[in-house]
């Protein structure tokens, strides 16, 4: 019986129930519109739920990995234990640790996969920990790895251990990977005197550093293989070159060393010109400075190499030119719609320029080298002009003064200006066609260039007039004293005359051409004919040749100066 004055509940149906639930579910959505309506107050969005705490990294989870570890390891040491026994064959137990190597290295892959980076980590560690011993024991201990197949092994873990390091973006695994190779490496090239097969693994390790995903944060990953690719190819060369034991000349083929030194150039330099062209990223301090390396290290080292070797190298200084040529094209043609003075431009045709310079001598042998540098300079000079250049207009004067370097005009000045006994002008071809290059390519630029604002912009035209100028000048000495051995009193007079001579050409080369950068040469010029008048006039000459060295300088020092002043401008006004 129910109780007085509390009267029964009524009982709720199911379909009031949910309409009441419904209208709660109205009235939270028109009060969320309302909070979006314009100028209506911002309710405060509720904060989203607490992730559930994933499990912290306890001390016992640490313990956990730690002992899988070395669980991990006491099953490589089983591996080892029954090949040193002879329970396995040398061969298969090697085979299976590498392939237990292998296993963590994709447990290691599928623990990134799943976001356990530590669990990775452990992984990771544990397959280098039982790889790079194994093969290091595999080749100097039970000689189950010939030294290629050590390279071999050791270019797979690497390889292996570099993708896991790429797919999960750990830095630290990539570097751990790099230098273990590298050290292992250096070692079992040291122990095996396999010098080629191992330097071919540092050389594809370089090649990797620089491929696709060679991007930061795997940028410094360049530094350390470049550094081992280069010491390796210096290592070989200056092995091949240098008497050794039976043993190393054997594995030192001169084919496979010739290979692996223009590989080293070709990797990079490739890498560096698709950087520029294709990829269109500036270059930069490391390619720079790897660029010097391995021209040095790589072209040098296999020009040296096949010199010893008595072999024929004029297929390597084809390649060099063709490829300056090349570098020569691609930033005139590629690389157009930068900036002349673009890191990319700049280093394309300065790389151009240094292979010309060493592909030319190693076609042509003795002073034959100055023609080609005379046609390319005065060639480089017209573009330069044409086209508005200024780095062409350079180039063409580091070309002419490299064949007048190949002519022989260091001996040529030597002799005309600083020898006792001046011998017989050498008339030969080169010389003198490298002296009419020199001074077809002033005129050039001295009749269409006016005078440059900024220093440095004249220096083609000065170098090209100096160069003329000094050329002209002992050939003239070298004529004049031709057939006779004058004495060391008129020899100074005669080349004091000559200074002055020169130095009157530069003055009215530079009043009466365009382009009067000549004048500057001047003041140089007449310092050194005072400092030659105290140091060998005045020494050895007598009243005679002193009266000549001192009127020739005389009026030098009257008439240059005067001639080296600006022309005055033309008034418009004034009838002829």
């Amino acid at each position: 019986m129910p109780t007085q004055g509390n009267p029964p509940a009524t009982p709720v149906s199911p379909v009031e129930a949910r309409l009441e639930a419904l209208a709660l579910r109205v009235g939270e959505l028109e009060r969320r519109v309302a909070a979006l309506a314009p100028g209506a107050p911002a309710e405060p969005a509720p904060a989203p739920p607490a992730p559930a705490a994933g499990p912290a990294l306890a001390p016992a989870a640490f313990l956990a990995l730690l002992g899988r570890t070395f669980l991990a390891l006491a099953g490589a040491f089983l591996i080892r234990a029954f090949t040193s026994a002879g329970s396995l064959p040398h061969p298969a137990g090697v085979a299976l640790g590498l392939a237990y190597a292998a296993g963590w290295i994709l447990a290691a892959d599928r623990a990134g996969a799943r976001g356990r980076s530590l669990s990775a980590g452990f992984h990771a560690a544990t397959a280098m920990v039982i790889g790079y011993p194994l093969v290091w024991e595999a080749t100097l201990r039970f000689g189950a790895l010939a030294p290629g197949a050590s390279a071999a092994a050791l270019l797979g873990l690497t390889g292996a251990l570099l993708a896991v390091a790429r797919r999960q973006g750990s830095r630290g695994l990539a570097w751990a990977a790099a230098l273990a190779t590298l050290g292992a490496g250096f070692g079992l090239m040291a122990a095996t005197s396999a010098i080629t097969s191992f330097c071919a693994l540092f050389l594809l390790l370089a090649g990797a550093s620089l491929g696709p995903g060679a991007d930061s944060p795997w940028r410094a990953l360049r530094w350390p293989a470049a550094a081992a690719a280069d010491a390796a190819v210096l290592c070989m060369t200056l092995l091949a070159v240098a008497p050794g034991s039976p043993e190393l000349a054997r594995n030192l083929a001169l084919p496979r060393v010739l290979g692996l030194a223009v590989a080293l150039v070709l990797v990079y330099l490739g890498s560096f010109v698709a950087r520029a062209l294709v990829r269109l990223r500036s270059v930069r301090g490391f390619e720079a400075a790897q660029t010097l390396a391995v021209l040095a290290v790589g072209l040098g080292g296999a020009i040296r190499v096949a010199l010893a070797a008595r072999a024929g190298i004029g297929p390597l200084g084809l390649a060099a030119l063709l490829i300056g040529l090349g570098c020569y094209g691609a930033a005139f043609t590629f690389v157009r719609r930068q900036a002349e003075g673009s890191a990319d431009f700049r280093f394309l045709t300065a790389l151009g320029l240094v292979l010309a310079l060493a592909g030319l001598p190693i076609l042509l042998p003795g002073p034959w080298p100055a023609l080609p540098f005379a046609l390319l300079g005065l060639l480089w000079t017209a573009l330069g002009l044409r086209f508005g250049r200024q780095s062409l207009r350079l180039h063409g004067t580091v070309l002419l003064a490299a064949a007048a370097v190949a002519a022989g005009w260091p001996d040529l000045v030597r002799a005309g200006f600083f020898a006792r006994t001046p011998a017989a002008a050498p008339l030969a071809p080169p010389a003198l066609l490298a002296l009419a290059a020199l001074l077809a390519a002033h005129l050039l630029l001295a009749l269409r260039r006016r005078p440059e604002p900024r220093p440095w912009e004249a220096l083609p035209t000065l170098a090209t007039g100096g160069l003329a100028l000094a050329g002209l000048g002992a050939l003239g000495l070298l004529l004049l004293a031709a057939g006779a051995a004058p004495a060391p009193a008129a020899l100074a007079a005669l080349r004091t005359a000559v200074l002055a001579a020169l130095t009157l050409a530069a003055g009215a080369l530079g009043r009466w051409l365009p382009g009067g950068e000549l004048r500057r040469l001047v003041l140089p010029l007449l310092a050194a004919t005072a400092l030659k008048l105290v140091l060998e006039d005045l020494p050895q000459g007598h009243p005679l040749s002193l009266s000549l060295a001192f009127g020739c300088f005389g009026a030098a020092l009257l008439i240059a100066p005067r001639l080296a002043r600006p022309a005055p401008p033309a008034d418009p006004g004034r009838v002829p």
